[in-house]
C-alpha cells in the first residue's frame, strides 16, 4: 500500500511518517552492522592465517575481534526484530 493510499484510510500521517523513518534509520543502522561483521571475519581470518611466530598477540587480538564479532551479531539480530516489528506497525496502519 502506498502512502498516499495509506492517508486516504485514515491512517495517522505523522505515525506513518514516523515509522517509514525508523525504518530507514534502522536499515541503515542494520547495513553498517553487517559492513563491521564482514570486517571483523575478515580481520579474523588473516589473523588465523598469519604464522604462528606472533601467537601470544594474535591470540589477545583474536580474542578482542571474536568479542567485537559476537556484539555485533547481537545488534544485528536486534536490529532485525526492531526492523520486522516496525515494518508490521506500518502494515497495520495501512489495514
Amino acid at each position: 500500500m502506498t502512502y498516499s493510499q495509506r492517508l486516504s484510510d485514515g491512517a495517522n500521517s505523522s505515525d506513518i511518517i514516523y515509522l517509514e523513518h525508523q525504518i530507514g534509520t534502522t536499515k541503515e543502522e542494520l547495513r553498517i552492522a553487517l559492513e563491521k561483521q564482514e570486517t571483523y571475519k575478515s580481520e579474523l581470518s588473516e589473523l588465523s592465517s598469519s604464522p604462528i611466530g606472533k601467537a601470544s598477540k594474535e591470540g589477545s587480538d583474536e580474542q578482542v575481534l571474536m568479542e567485537k564479532a559476537r556484539q555485533t551479531q547481537n545488534l544485528i539480530e536486534t536490529l532485525s526484530a526492531q526492523l520486522d516489528q516496525l515494518q508490521e506497525a506500518l502494515a497495520k496502519l495501512g489495514d
